[in-house]
């Protein structure tokens, strides 16, 4: 029988071409969708690996103090998969002159030695090595290299310290150097102690390298190093008497940071074990350190791979509900001659295999190679995200990823199968030949019909419906109550499509703090070539600290290089700050939380807090003063009366309210600083001598006190803050906020205004007016520093021509930043966070519509002999088409409702996957989409309706009743 029921189903496929494609597409369009979002993840992952290990190194552990017996058992040790070595040969200290130019010591180490595994594994160095700018490397341990600054010094010429040269550094220099260990002694000085005379000859030069200690092979604190052959003995010993060693390892089968340091203690037996865990690149191999950033990415994909698993489990069961319904005369007549209900169900299932045999691999080759599609339109953005020397991001078909799209599919499959082939089984003959099993009441349906027949006799009740429709109202009410099975399956298919339409808006929504993100960094949205900032020079007075004070030599740098060729002034922003308070009604929830979690890692303990008890904020207001023209520009863009904000006797300003930050435990700030607009006091603080000001607090009953900072106690270590009453200390001037800007202005965006806390726009006259009225805090509209965007014809020119320009200005510092390329790369970033939540919308949207169509469109087929019934007994076009409205509003009703609770569920998962990054991420709707999957529903059930009627019209009734599934 086996045989007989697989060449039956292959039959029934091949005669059912059209379904058959239909189905093995919906299977395809699935797994490509899986495939696509987890190998993006993957290759993203994989691609940020790749340029971590090729700009830092390949290294999870680094330390660079070590016994030789600690090397040997970490050697030994399981989780060490990699493992290179190095020798301390001790530290000389240098003469104080050579000491002010290079550094208060010359230490030695040995170029690395693989102990085990690979010195590049994954095809990067464990560490990377410096490059040779003159020479060779050397070759044993009295052959050093050294930085290529030190190249033409004479080190000990005055005969002071412990290192000298035989003339001015050069390849072939012979190098005396007493080296012993360095140490810190009671007074806090460092010195050598144990030194021993050794005499080195100098083989080449090195370039330097990045800062970092871990990615710097030759990184050293105050010193320089000069590096000897692999495998040369160590100069100095530990505590225990042991060389002195250093190591750089990789891991295997180590799950977290802690563990790793747990593991790193007990090889080499020392709870002070100085190591240190490379978790820039631990982050990406899945090595959890705490970084909530990758952690969102996993979760948003594993949130998208459950919509995508939902709505296909929907699609692909409804297109296995409607076979198994046309097909329910075979099944019966299969039961009638035998076939076991294992059997029948077996035939489903194995028609769901044989679907996914097909669609399962076509659907991962289709989702890899639209996810190449894509990485290659948005090559530019990955480069800009990978950083100098790197082209784009390759696409990764990794195993672990199409397995899991593979497996989530086939599981897809499973469950959509699995309740139509249990139907399938349950057919009995008679019902077949009858086709009752989709009309059917449930036990208390059952029962409560049989009462109301003895209750009421042989009359029929056409209850609530019958009454405000007519018989239309109540023939479908009865169609309704009495196939909720069907039913059952069109409001499923329904309530799936709006919650896709819904979730797609909220991953446009939800991805936006990453393109935000991009787009306030470097300039990005400034539209400017060239970025000049500018700020007064220190001079230790505080008379002429505030580049208000400078104002005129400002103007004037400005006006020049306006009148330079190809240079255009776009506009210029000031920036100053102001004690203030802002009432807690003005501030969103969001904001204030993340800026309490900011201000807990960032301030000491003795600092006051930001807020008050009721979440007023007392603290320093960011104001940024505006060229005239940019100003009237942002009025006129957000629609408000040019007249009401150009006042100068009653200044208006506007709130930026947008506000993006980084925290040092890593997570990123993406918040709307303001709840609504208002008044805000600022405070102009008097100094007092031997006090700082540490601006406004609350105080006892909510009082505004002003704190003062005793700088003598502060000096001696012990902080103290002392308070005065804001009406004795200061003087409160109120200043409106009329409206609030969601976006950054151009010229705003230049300074990255968006990283200050709260912060308003003001016009530039404002800060003119009160100018020669004191510094800050005395002066709240003084301003310390600005900035100007230019566009150019020739950037580079423009950049170098406005550079010898500033060199000439007195007082002030002026830096020249050319713009271009950086904020090119933040736009491309930006643009490929969009073009993904558009690509996810578009499609996603084409399943939600393909998914209701395919329901209806089949359900009212299979309903042919039951409109031709109607029609027989005399059942007109209005009443068929208000029959059909009845049933559709039903239907539209409760798939709104589900759906909706659906997509809210599936948007909250979205906010707590981004809020693990993102702190201050309010969470919210996307109204648009709903309003979209409200409008989508009805146009679809409309399109039914219309489709029904003409189906209708255009069939015969009596071929209609002599149809027969066969």
């Amino acid at each position: 029988m086996k045989g007989v029921s697989a060449r039956f189903t292959l039959r029934t496929l091949a005669r059912n071409r059209v379904r058959t494609a239909v189905t093995v597409a919906g299977v395809a369009l699935s797994a490509a969708l899986l495939a696509a979002v987890l190998t993006s993840v993957a290759s993203v992952q994989a691609g940020m690996a790749e340029r971590t290990r090729a700009t830092e190194g390949s290294w999870h552990a680094f330390s660079s103090e070590v016994s030789a017996s600690a090397v040997d058992a970490l050697a030994d040790s399981g989780w060490v998969s990699d493992l290179a070595a190095f020798s301390n040969g001790g530290a000389a200290a240098l003469s104080d002159a050579d000491a002010l130019s290079l550094g208060d010591f010359l230490a030695l180490k040995s170029l690395p030695e693989t102990v085990k595994g690979s010195s590049e594994p994954d095809g990067a160095p464990l560490s990377l090595m410096p490059e040779l700018s003159e020479g060779r490397m050397p070759e044993t341990a009295d052959e050093v290299v050294l930085p290529d600054y030190y190249q033409g010094e004479t080190l000990g010429a005055d005969g002071e310290g412990g290192v000298s040269s035989d003339g001015p550094l050069e390849v072939g220099s012979v190098l005396k150097a007493k080296l012993g260990a360095r140490t810190t002694l009671e007074d806090g000085e460092e010195a050598v102690v144990d030194a021993r005379p050794r005499t080195l000859t100098v083989t080449g030069f090195y370039e330097r390298q990045p800062p970092f200690v871990g990615n710097n092979y030759t990184a050293e604190n105050s010193s320089a190093v000069a590096l000897n052959a692999a495998g040369s003995p160590a100069g100095v010993s530990d505590a225990d008497g042991e060389p002195s060693m250093g190591v750089y390892a990789t891991t295997q089968g180590v799950g977290s940071v802690g563990e790793m340091a747990r593991l790193f203690q007990e090889a080499t037996g020392s709870q002070d074990a100085d190591a240190l865990f490379h978790g820039s690149l631990l982050q990406y191999l899945g090595v959890s350190d705490g970084r909530p950033i990758w952690g969102t990415l996993w979760m948003l994909a594993g949130v998208l791979a459950a919509v995508i698993v939902a709505a296909s489990v929907s699609l692909i069961y409804n297109a296995f509900s409607i076979s198994v319904a046309e097909r329910t005369r075979q099944f019966g007549l299969l039961a009638s001659v035998g076939a076991s209900k294992r059997q029948l169900r077996r035939m489903v299932l194995f028609e769901a295999l044989l679907i996914g045999a097909v669609g399962v691999p076509l659907g991962l080759a289709v989702g890899v190679a639209g996810t190449a599609g894509v990485f290659a339109a948005s090559q530019g953005a990955f480069a800009a995200l990978l950083g100098e020397g790197f082209t784009g991001l390759a696409v990764r078909a990794d195993a672990g990823a199409l397995a899991a799209a593979a497996a989530l599919s086939f599981a897809t499959l499973a469950i959509s199968a699995w309740a139509p082939s249990a139907r399938a089984a349950r057919v009995s003959a008679v019902e077949a030949i009858r086709q009752t099993q989709d009309v059917r009441l449930s036990r208390r349906g059952a029962r409560e019909a049989s009462s109301k027949r003895r209750d009421a006799g042989p009359s029929v009740r056409i209850g609530l419906a019958g009454r405000l429709f007519g018989a239309s109202g109540f023939v479908a009410h009865r169609n309704l109550s009495r196939a909720a099975a069907r039913g059952r399956t069109v409001v499923a298919s329904l309530a799936v499509s709006v919650a896709l339409v819904v979730v797609s808006g909220s991953v446009a929504l939800y991805l936006s703090p990453l393109s935000d993100r991009a787009s306030s960094r470097n300039a990005a949205g400034s539209e400017a070539d060239i970025v000049v900032s500018a700020y007064p020079e220190r001079t230790g007075s505080r008379e002429g600290s505030e580049l208000s004070d400078h104002a005129a030599e400002f103007d004037g740098f400005l006006a020049r290089a306006a009148e330079l060729d190809g240079v255009r002034l776009s506009g210029t922003c000031r920036q100053g700050q102001a004690e203030s308070v802002v009432g807690a009604d003005m501030l969103s929830e969001e904001a204030r939380a993340a800026r309490e979690s900011f201000d807990e890692q960032t301030s000491e303990e003795w600092v006051p807090s930001s807020f008050g008890a009721d979440g007023t904020f007392y603290g320093s207001l960011c104001i940024f003063y505006l060229d005239d023209a940019s100003w009237r520009a942002l009025v006129g863009g957000l629609g408000l009366d040019e007249a009401a904000y150009t006042d100068p006797d009653h200044p208006r300003a506007i709130g930026l309210n947008t506000y993006q930050a980084t925290m040092p435990d890593g997570t990123y700030i993406s918040a709307k600083p303001f709840a609504r607009t208002g008044s805000v006091d600022l405070y102009a603080i008097e100094g007092r001598e031997g006090f700082s000001h540490m601006g406004v607090q609350e105080g006892p009953n909510g009082q505004v006190l002003v704190g003062y900072l005793d700088q003598e106690a502060a000096s001696e270590g012990d902080p103290s803050i002392v308070t005065a009453p804001a009406a004795e200390a200061a003087q409160v001037l109120s200043i409106e906020i009329g409206a609030l800007c969601d976006e950054e202005p151009a010229v705003v965006n230049a300074i990255s205004g968006s990283f200050q806390f709260p912060a308003v726009i003001l016009p530039e006259s404002v800060a003119a007016s009160a100018a020669g009225a004191g510094q800050y805090p005395e002066n709240p509209f003084a301003y310390s520093f600005a900035g100007a965007s230019f566009t150019a014809d020739d950037h580079a020119k423009a950049a170098k021509a406005l550079e010898e320009l500033a060199s000439g200005c007195e007082g002030l510092v002026i830096n020249v930043t050319d713009v271009e390329a950086s904020a090119q790369q933040g736009r491309l970033v930006a643009q490929a966070v969009q073009l993904f939540a558009l690509c996810f919308s578009a499609i996603t949207a084409l399943i939600a519509v393909a998914n209701v169509f395919n329901t209806l469109a089949n359900g009212i087929i299979l309903r042919t002999r039951e409109f031709a019934v109607l029609r027989s007994v005399g059942m007109g076009g209005r009443a068929f088409a208000r029959m059909m409205g009845y049933e559709c509003a039903s239907y539209a009703v409760r798939g709104l409702g589900i759906g909706l609770l659906v997509a809210l569920a599936a948007t909250w998962g979205l906010h707590a996957a981004v809020g693990m990054a993102f702190a201050g991420v309010a969470f919210d709707l996307p109204w648009e989409y709903l309003a979209a999957a409200v409008v989508l529903v009805l146009a679809v059930l409309a399109l039914s309706v219309a489709y029904a009627l003409r189906r209708t019209r255009a069939g015969s009734i009596a071929e209609a009743l002599r149809a027969d599934a066969l």
